[in-house]
Order: C-alpha cells, then sequence, then structure tokens
C-alpha cells in the first residue's frame, strides 16, 4: 500500500477498484431519491427530523452474484430498528454499499409497510464485474530484456463480500554483473466487514528472489551494462491488519509487517566518475540475514462520485510506519497523497494531484523512495523489482541524472479532464487528459555538484473504464516500458 501512495495517477494500465457511475443520492423522508444531494448533505441530515418509523424488512433487488446478506451486512441498519425518517444512516446507506466496489449504481428508497409507522427498505443494485485487473506490468529496457506481470483481485468471492487477490511478475536477467533472473509474488485476502461491524481484517503474504543494480562506473545517469554491477537478494514476509469504517467516506487502518531477507551487498561499494570522483554508495541493506518489522497507522478519505473517472471530489490518503525491533531496521516514514478535482462543465474538469514523503533513518531499500513514485515518465518497481536505470528527463537542467532512490520526494501535478463517453455496457466510459507538473527526490548521499532536487513531468494520454478495471494509454506509459537506452 505504501507505494501506491507515491504513485502517480498515469501508473501503466492500473486498475482502480470500485466505481460510482452515477451523482451521490440522498434518501429523503419520503422515499424520493434527490439527484441533487452531495455526500456532504447526506452526513448533514438530522436525526431528530421527521416521524418515528421503524424498519420492518429490507428487500435487494438487481444481486445476481452478491448474496443478499452481504449488502445488509453493509447497510448502517437492520430489520427492526426504529429511526426518524431524517436518520442520516438512511442517506449514508448508498455510499456505503458502493464503498463495496461490487457495484456500478445504487438506489436506496422508502416504501410503506403493514402498518402505520412502518416502512421496507429497498435496495436496487446494478452489480458490476468484481474481477479486477489491479496492474498490468511488461517493457524493456538496457537493464532487463523484459519484464511481464500482473496483479489481479476478486473483490466479492462468491458473492461472500471477500476479498482475494494475488500478483506474479518476472524480470528477465541482463547483461549486468553480478544480477540475475527475478520473480515476485503476492497473495492477499480481505475481510472489510466483520458481521455488520464496522471493523474489517486484511493479510498478505509476499516471496522475492531479485537482484539489485547500481552504477559503479560511467557518467552520471549512465545505463549502459558495462557501468552497472547488481548483488543478489530473497525476502519472504507477510502482512495483517485491521480497519475501521469511521465514516462512510472515511476508513482507518493499523498494520503489522514482519519481514525476512538475505541479501549480498558489496562490502563497500563506491561510485567512480570519469573525472576521478569517488563516491561511497549506501546500498540500503544489510548483508547476509535480516529482518524487517514495521507497525503502520493509515487513513483514507474519498469523496469523489466516480472514484475511477473522477471529474469532482477529492481523495487524501496519509500513512505513518515505524520500524524497530526486533528488526534490523529502525526507520520512520511519512507519506501522504490528495487528489482533488473540479467540474468545469458537464464534460471538463480540472484537477490536482499532489503526493509526496519523507523517509528518515535506516530504511531498507525497498522502503525508500524511488524515482518511478514520484515521476510517471520513469519506469515503476515491479512488485518491488528495479526494471531499469534509466537518467530521468532532464528538462530543467537540474543535473539529477543520478537520482533513483532517496530520503525526500514528491510531486504536484495539474490535470485537464475531457469526459469522452459514458455507456452502461462493458466499457463504461473514457477521458482523454493532459497533466503538467514537477517532481523531486533528494538523498542525503546525493551525487556532488547536483542542482536542486526538481525537474518537470507532463503526460497526455486517455483513460478508459472497463468491467475489468480502468486502463490508461499515454506518452508517459510508453515511456515507463521502453525507457531510454
Amino acid at each position: 500500500m505504501r507505494r501506491s501512495i507515491l504513485a502517480v495517477a498515469g501508473a501503466a494500465l492500473a486498475a482502480v477498484a470500485g466505481r460510482a457511475d452515477a451523482q451521490p443520492t440522498a434518501v429523503t423522508s419520503d422515499g424520493v431519491g434527490d439527484p441533487e444531494a452531495s455526500a456532504g448533505d447526506a452526513a448533514q441530515a438530522d436525526p431528530t427530523f421527521g416521524p418515528v418509523i421503524e424498519i420492518e424488512d429490507i428487500v435487494v433487488v438487481g444481486n445476481h452474484a452478491t448474496a443478499a446478506g452481504v449488502v445488509e451486512r453493509a447497510l448502517p441498519f437492520a430489520r427492526g430498528d426504529v429511526i426518524r425518517a431524517g436518520d442520516p444512516r438512511l442517506a449514508r446507506a448508498r455510499w456505503k454499499l458502493l464503498a463495496l466496489g461490487f457495484f456500478r449504481d445504487v438506489d436506496v428508497a422508502l416504501a410503506k409497510g403493514s402498518a402505520r409507522g412502518r416502512v421496507i427498505v429497498r435496495v436496487t443494485v446494478a452489480e458490476r464485474g468484481t474481477i479486477a485487473l489491479n496492474r498490468l506490468w511488461f517493457g524493456t529496457s538496457a537493464l532487463a530484456p523484459w519484464w511481464l506481470g500482473a496483479d489481479l483481485s476478486e473483490r466479492n468471492l462468491l458473492g461472500t463480500g471477500l476479498h482475494v487477490g494475488g500478483a506474479l511478475a518476472y524480470v528477465d536477467a541482463g547483461a549486468v554483473a553480478g544480477g540475475r533472473a527475478q520473480w515476485s509474488g503476492e497473495l492477499r485476502l480481505a475481510d472489510p466487514a466483520l458481521g455488520r461491524s464496522r471493523w474489517g481484517l486484511h493479510g498478505a503474504i509476499s516471496a522475492h528472489r531479485g537482484s539489485e543494480p547500481y552504477r559503479a562506473t560511467g557518467p552520471a545517469g549512465t545505463s549502459a551494462p558495462e557501468d552497472l554491477r547488481a548483488f543478489t537478494y530473497a525476502r519472504v514476509g507477510g502482512r495483517l491488519g485491521a480497519t475501521w469504517a469511521a465514516t462512510p467516506l472515511t476508513a482507518l487502518s493499523a498494520d503489522l509487517r514482519v519481514e525476512a531477507i538475505d541479501a549480498a551487498p558489496p562490502t563497500d561499494p563506491v561510485r567512480t566518475y570519469p573525472d576521478g570522483t569517488r563516491r561511497v554508495l549506501d546500498l540500503g541493506l544489510v548483508p547476509g540475514a535480516s529482518r524487517v518489522t514495521t507497525v503502520a497507522l493509515s487513513m483514507v478519505h474519498d469523496a469523489r462520485p466516480d472514484p475511477a473517472l473522477p471529474h469532482e471530489g477529492q481523495r487524501a490518503e496519509v500513512l505513518f510506519e515505524l520500524g524497530a525491533a526486533p528488526g534490523d531496521y529502525d526507520f520512520a516514514a511519512l507519506l501522504a497523497r490528495y487528489d482533488r478535482f473540479w467540474p468545469l462543465t458537464s464534460r471538463h474538469a480540472l484537477g490536482l494531484r499532489a503526493a509526496g514523503g519523507v523517509v528518515l533513518g535506516d530504511a531498507p531499500r525497498f522502503d525508500r523512495i524511488h524515482l518511478g513514485d514520484v515521476n510517471r515518465m520513469m519506469s515503476p518497481r515491479v512488485l518491488g523489482m528495479t526494471t531499469a536505470l534509466a537518467a530521468p528527463p532532464d528538462l530543467l537542467g537540474t543535473a539529477n541524472a543520478e537520482a533513483v532512490y532517496g530520503q525526500y520526494g514528491g510531486n504536484l501535478v495539474a490535470e485537464y479532464v475531457y469526459r469522452w463517453w459514458r455507456g452502461p455496457d462493458r466499457i463504461y466510459g473514457g477521458d482523454l487528459f493532459i497533466a503538467v507538473g514537477a517532481w523531486g527526490l533528494r538523498s542525503d548521499d546525493a551525487q556532488p555538484g547536483a542542482g536542486p532536487p526538481i525537474d518537470l513531468v507532463v503526460d497526455v494520454g486517455l483513460r478508459v473504464d472497463t468491467e475489468l478495471g480502468v486502463f490508461e494509454f499515454s506518452l508517459a506509459n510508453a515511456l515507463g516500458r521502453v525507457p531510454r537506452w
């Protein structure tokens, strides 16, 4: 999760879990949906307004693959509850169901019951495909002849509401001394709502067999195999955490991560430049066997009516992670991301995306901020594996060709979005976009003489929302898959 915070929205062929095609609809006291009501209006509903009513029954319609019990479990009320017609839980019900990611649209209405003062809650859902292609990795570079991988998830296993996911990737070996072929895999399982409570549980296990490259000789930014060296490592670990739904739009999580690493970095790694300048490198891993133990706290707030192709609303995410004993790495990381979109007309919108973080202390190499996390024009890491070592485009002449990992990094990107089409079928819609912004990445052991750690990023392309996920075809996408040789 922590990498996704810094990964820019242009991540190649990313799939977004969950969406809401229609504008949020609040349930009024007479059971008629108000299409102009927003999430904020719903949250401000008066629990003391309206007559007292008893929920006699809950009827779920349109749930062909999802068990009715899963829908009822997500509702903030139950049969037999006595509430007022203005209770905010009625308005929040739609948002709670959309947050599951199982449905394209949800309508909640009230109907007369068997006696005066009794009502029947009718929940009508339009299901979407729950199998999602979260990520698809492929490409070629001077470092790796080719790489291929995918991340898939089932967000509603057999209609039970359980989330099951997994990822697998392979990176072919190049001609770098000390390198080898790499592979990585991960399995995930989550129950987002235990019983009818606000609590959820999630966990994952992962394994990696990798080869981490670094520049040893040659000019700044070189990616020639003869100038590179690599060392091998293996990682096996797991994560276990709990989530609490503070509101229909906000979730808090706490996680424990334990990981075992076996690495073989050189004892005295040195970077030698053509003028004879030498710099001692910090490769960020303890030789031999070591452990990583961390605890993390995070918060996600998502108030976008359409998370897949956003045109309005905001999303904020903050993560704090602390590594300490009994692990061998003492560090602290604070990462954050904020997205905000403003609609100009029904088809045009402006967006602002900001992400950044700081990693202090003796963090392992994989937990540091990577160039691909802050610059969407560069190859991202694939399940933690490095696939390319190309220098970023130097648009401002800031001489940041050596940037790969850093303790401080972030980006700020402005985006123009044009709503091309929307549809009810398996291809739900498409947006054209243009993005311009700045990124920065700084390390405590930066190259001597390096300029200010900032440069520009530009992107243009098409996002398409499908039943399988969101696919992005863009300039940065292509550059990241075939980085400069």
